[in-house]
Formats: C-alpha cells, sequence, structure tokens
C-alpha cells in the first residue's frame, strides 16, 4: 500500500482502509502513519471514533478539539458544538499540509464533523479513514481512494506469531509443524493471532498440542469459538474480570476499575494483557471489538431465553425487562447501562436519553450479589425497598426518592455516585463505609447534611457541588487525611465551615458560589499539598494570614470576591494564576500612572503580601484595566 502514497499528486487525499473486524484496518493505518507523519507540517492520531461518540456525551465535539491540539499544539476551550468546530478547523487548517487518521467510523456524520472536504486542509494533506463499511467512504467523499485490508498471507502471518512467542521471525526448532497450524487457523486475521500466540509463549510442546487440538474441533470460520479458548485458559478469578471489562468497563481509568474491582485486581489485569484479550492505552482499558463481542456472547450463553439469569446486564432492552418483570436472580452480578446513547437526526448528533421507566418497589430484591449499578431514568412511584448490601460501585443518576432502604450497608462500596438525587439526608447505615473512595452527590438540590464521615476513612474525592439547600458540613471532614479534591462549589445555603482546615492530601478546594460564607477556615500546617483554592464569588470579607502555609499553591482564584476588602501579609511562593476579576477594591492611583504595566500596577498593589512575578497569570477587575 505505501507504494500508492508515492504516487499521489500535490493535491488533498482522502484514502481508506475497509475491512472486516479483526482484520487489521488500525495495526496498517498506524503502521502507514509512523513512516510517513515526518512529511507533514502536522499529524494526528484519532482512535476508536466509533466508541467515542457512542460514550461521551460530547464526543463529536472532544475529538474535534483533540484534532486541532495534536495538529496545532494549542487548546482550543471556545467549542461548544460540532458545528462550530467545523468552522474552527477549516479555519486553522486549511493552509496547512496534514497527515490525519481517523480510525474506526461507523456514521457519515463522524467524517462531516471530523473532515468534510478536502478544501477544510492544504495541499498535500492526506486523510487516512478505517472502517467496516465500504460505502460510507464512498457517500462521504466520492473520490476516496479505497484498499481493502485483506488479512495476513501465510508467510506474514507465520512471521507475526514467531515474533509474538518466540522473538524472532521463524519457529522454533520441534515447533515449526504446530506453529504453522496455529497460523493455518487464525486464517490471516491479526488479532486472532495475538490472542492464541499469547497463550503458548514459553509453554511446553504438550500445551500447545491440546490448544491446537481444541481449535480442530471447531468449525471453520467460527472465529470467535477459537479467541475462546483464551477465555478458558483463565481461573474464574481472571474470567470474572475478563467480563466486567467487556460488558462495563472498556475505556475506563485502569485505577478506578482496580479500586472497584478489589484486592490482587492488578495482578489479574496483567494476566489479561499478557494473553492479548485487553490493552492498555493511556492508562484506559481497551479491548478488540470481536474480544468484546466474545465476551457479551459468553454471558448471553448462561440464560439464552432469561436475561434475568444473566451474571451482567449491559443492553438497555433486558436491563428494564429484568427490572420492571421482576425478573433478576441471585445470579446478576451487575447492570451498567450508558447513559450518553446518540441518535443522528437530519444529520445531526443528538443525545437522546431514554424515557422514563416505571419500577416497582421489589425492582432489585432477588438480586443478592449485585456488585456493581449504573443506572438512571427510572420512577420508584410507590418507593425502593432493597438494595444489595455487595455493591461496591453505585452509580444512580437522578436517584427519585428522598431516602435509601433503611437495610443498605453496603460495607464494600467504593464509589457512591448519586448526581441531580433527591435525597435529603444518607441514612445512618452508610456513615461506615471503609473502603469508599469517591462520593459525589453533585446538584441534589434537596441534601441539607453531609453524613459523619469518620467510618469513611479512605475517602479520596467529595464533591457536592450545586447542593443549593446544603447548610451543613459535618466537622468530621477534617479527619479525611486522604482526600484529594473537596468541591463545594454553588452551595448557597453553606453558612459555616470546620475552624481549622488541616487535610495533608487535599489538592483541590472548591468553594466558589459559596455566597453565604462569609469566613474562610484558618489554615492548619498539613495543608502543603494544596495546589488550586477557589473562593469566587463567597461573602468572605478577610483572608486568614495561615493562608501562607499552602506553599504549594499554584492557583488561587478570588473572582467577584465582593467583600473582601484587604490581603493578609503572606508569601506564595508557588503561585503561577492569580484571578481577582469582578473585585471590589481599588488599587491606589499611582499604580496606573503613565507607564507602569498591570503587572507592575498589581505587584505594587500586593507589595508586602504574596510576591508577583513577571510570569504569573493575571486576571485584573475592569476597572484595573
Amino acid at each position: 500500500m505505501m507504494s500508492l502514497f508515492s504516487t499521489m499528486s500535490d493535491a488533498v487525499h482522502f484514502i481508506g482502509i475497509w475491512g472486516m473486524p479483526g482484520i487489521g484496518k488500525t495495526t496498517l493505518a498506524r503502521a502507514i502513519y509512523g513512516i510517513i507523519c515526518h512529511q507533514f507540517e502536522a499529524s494526528c492520531f484519532i482512535r476508536d471514533v466509533r466508541e467515542t461518540v457512542e460514550k461521551e456525551k460530547a464526543g463529536l465535539v472532544n475529538l474535534q478539539k483533540q484534532l486541532l491540539f495534536k495538529t496545532l499544539k494549542v487548546k482550543e476551550e471556545n467549542i461548544w458544538d460540532y458545528h462550530e468546530g467545523i468552522k474552527v478547523i477549516k479555519t486553522r487548517l486549511s493552509n496547512k499540509k496534514v497527515l490525519i487518521v481517523i480510525d474506526d467510523v461507523d456514521k457519515v456524520e463522524q467524517l462531516q464533523a471530523l473532515a468534510g472536504s478536502c478544501d477544510w486542509f492544504g495541499l498535500g494533506s492526506r486523510i487516512i479513514i478505517t472502517t467496516k463499511d465500504k460505502h460510507l467512504l464512498i457517500r462521504h467523499h466520492r473520490d476516496t481512494i479505497v484498499h481493502r485490508a485483506n488479512g495476513l498471507d501465510n508467510d506474514e502471518a507465520l512471521e507475526l506469531f514467531s515474533w509474538i512467542v518466540f522473538n524472532q521471525t521463524y519457529p522454533k526448532k520441534d515447533f515449526e509443524d504446530l506453529s504453522n497450524g496455529f497460523v493455518k487457523y487464525a486464517n490471516g486475521l491479526p488479532i486472532a493471532l495475538k490472542v492464541m500466540s499469547s497463550s503458548l509463549i514459553d509453554r511446553p510442546r504438550e500445551v500447545w498440542e491440546d490448544y491446537l487440538h481444541q481449535l480442530e474441533e471447531i468449525p471453520e470460520g467460527e472465529i470467535l469459538d477459537k479467541l475462546e479458548i483464551s477465555y478458558r485458559g483463565l481461573n474464574e478469578i481472571e474470567q470474572n474480570l475478563f467480563l466486567d471489562i467487556a460488558c462495563f468497563f472498556k475505556g475506563e481509568d485502569k485505577n478506578r476499575v482496580a479500586h472497584i474491582e478489589g484486592f490482587g485486581c492488578e495482578k489479574n489485569i496483567k494476566t489479561l494483557e499478557d494473553k492479548s484479550l485487553i490493552a492498555i492505552l493511556g492508562g484506559k482499558l481497551w479491548l478488540h471489538d470481536l474480544i468484546q463481542e466474545m465476551g457479551w456472547r459468553i454471558v448471553r450463553r448462561e440464560s439464552p431465553q432469561e436475561p434475568g439469569r444473566h451474571s451482567r446486564l449491559w443492553f438497555y432492552k433486558d436491563v428494564f425487562h429484568v427490572l420492571k418483570e421482576n425478573t433478576g436472580t441471585e445470579v446478576v452480578e451487575g447492570i451498567v447501562l450508558d447513559f450518553q446513547r446518540t441518535e443522528v437526526v437530519e444529520g445531526m448528533v443528538l443525545n437522546s436519553p431514554p424515557r422514563k421507566e416505571n419500577l416497582n418497589d421489589k425492582a432489585f430484591l432477588y438480586m443478592k450479589s449485585l456488585r456493581l449499578l449504573k443506572i438512571s431514568n427510572v420512577h420508584l412511584p410507590i418507593g425502593l425497598n432493597f438494595l444489595s448490601n455487595k455493591l461496591r460501585m453505585m452509580e444512580w443518576h437522578d436517584y427519585p426518592l428522598k431516602f435509601m432502604p433503611i437495610s443498605f450497608q453496603p460495607d464494600n462500596l467504593v464509589e457512591l455516585i448519586m448526581p441531580r438525587s433527591h435525597i435529603e439526608q444518607l441514612p445512618e447505615g452508610l456513615t461506615n463505609l471503609a473502603k469508599l473512595r469517591l462520593l459525589d452527590l453533585s446538584d441534589s438540590k434537596v441534601l441539607v447534611k453531609t453524613p459523619n464521615f469518620i467510618g469513611c476513612p479512605n475517602l479520596e474525592r467529595l464533591i457536592f457541588q450545586g447542593c443549593t439547600s446544603l447548610y451543613e458540613l459535618h466537622p468530621s471532614v477534617g479527619a479525611l487525611n486522604k482526600l484529594t479534591l473537596l468541591n463545594l462549589k454553588d452551595c448557597r445555603s453553606l453558612t459555616g465551615l470546620p475552624c481549622e482546615i488541616n487535610l495533608k492530601s487535599l489538592k483541590i478546594f472548591i468553594l466558589s458560589g459559596c455566597s453565604s460564607l462569609k469566613k474562610f477556615s484558618e489554615i492548619g500546617t498539613n495543608m502543603t499539598s494544596l495546589s488550586e483554592l477557589y473562593l469566587d464569588g463567597m461573602a468572605v470579607e478577610e483572608l486568614p494570614s495561615s493562608l501562607e502555609r499552602l506553599t504549594g499553591m499554584t492557583v488561587l482564584s478570588l473572582q467577584g470576591c465582593k467583600n473582601l476588602s484587604s490581603f493578609p501579609r503572606v508569601n506564595l511562593p508557588s503561585l503561577k494564576t492569580l484571578n481577582l476579576s469582578g473585585f471590589k477594591v481599588q488599587p491606589p492611583k499611582s499604580c496606573l500612572s503613565h507607564g507602569f504595566s498591570l503587572v507592575r500596577a498589581a505587584h505594587t498593589f500586593f507589595q508586602g503580601c504574596f510576591p508577583i512575578r513577571e510570569a504569573i497569570n493575571l486576571f485584573l477587575p475592569r476597572n484595573w484595566i
């Protein structure tokens, strides 16, 4: 295929790589990208387009921002919809010779948002697209050069297999016949070769023969059955982790999943990676579409006719069949729905949340083994009488009740995420959660009090943003020595904080919009980790002199603090960004005399307070300008 690129004119060309799943389209595109990217002014490889658009609310916009950042090396923050993104891409890249790979496209709208036509890019640009749909390429741009990925021939397949298993280009002696046998059954599919070969590294001949015998019993062309042999070689714990990733955690942060899954998960993730069943890219868990499909098929096979006897539920129709018909059983371990479903209407990509579903109070009654729950869009008109105490992750958006079941005491809970809930107060049973790392009740408008945190010593992130009725933060928050984020943004009814904040791990503290809060806490001696402090719009009248203990603080935002009239004399050596926009106090007139820069004016005004360096990012009030 490289010869194709060497004969192209200086015009802008679209090149499509088309083929079945697992045939090696992405691998081929990445290889070409690596060889020729140095020939262009800028280049960008956008992977997993289909997956990103399906999973993320602003998927297309995020991909447009990624394209602009990688080609221009600047962040474009002012793109709010993909139509605006199109304008920016056309304007900024129309005179640049660029190489762009758009990987795994399944809708024309995705291409229209990222690479609409030739005139978006400078002369000599090359746009490479990988897809399973040949006709999509022609519909988007009729002059697209389409290359069919045909898989590997026998010699190429044997070389790839040998590299993985033996770290050389040919099989070792005594393994030639078996190696050729595996190559035959892979049928030219790189993903199949990779999965099979990863299970054979440093294994004796007897293991090879047994594996090959299992392949011989599978009908020709049944690729999923061939891949499944590697799954059957895992122990039970590894199998369960694989199914969780395939059904729930594709694209999720590896460390987050490890915490949710619990002890030993890091080791088991490494095993799955070593066997090429998953990959870790940018700290996130990924697996090939064919491998994921294999996992789904394994779960569905558990009970072909009744999804209530599946160990994992992720398909919208199955989930609500089980919940509305009360057919869930003790077999069910996970229910995870992706809320960000998208639809394309008249060329526009719309986020289309499913309709609200009515459930009865016994919807979860028989699911005693439920570990993972992520759900939204439900009404509970007669309440809820049971949730599993085995839950490790609970993410329930728009929880419709004021209270949770009295019997709910999930000792193993790691994450409790309930944005926009109608909860007034968490039950006492949720105050002894030693494994809890994340508590997010953002935008829960009727929440009035936080729980006692003494029983949650491992909390790392605490989010009450937008809880407009919250008036009390329990003083036990001061004992959370592992807390890194405390977000109380827009808690407008909050009137007080603990007298002293002394959280040694806290990195980000957000009090912006707490308009009833008139006094800021004293800073303890352990607060050296804090890097960002946001006090925008607070009613605070003065800051404590103990602020100087924040020696690691890089961002201090006081935007709109109209009651603040003076600063303590403090030294903040790490400060890089100071936001004073909307500030009430006037600078001395002498600071604004002819020849003074804004930085110099601020320096003079704060003389004797915290030092202002020439390199600092300053956001000043309009009346200072």
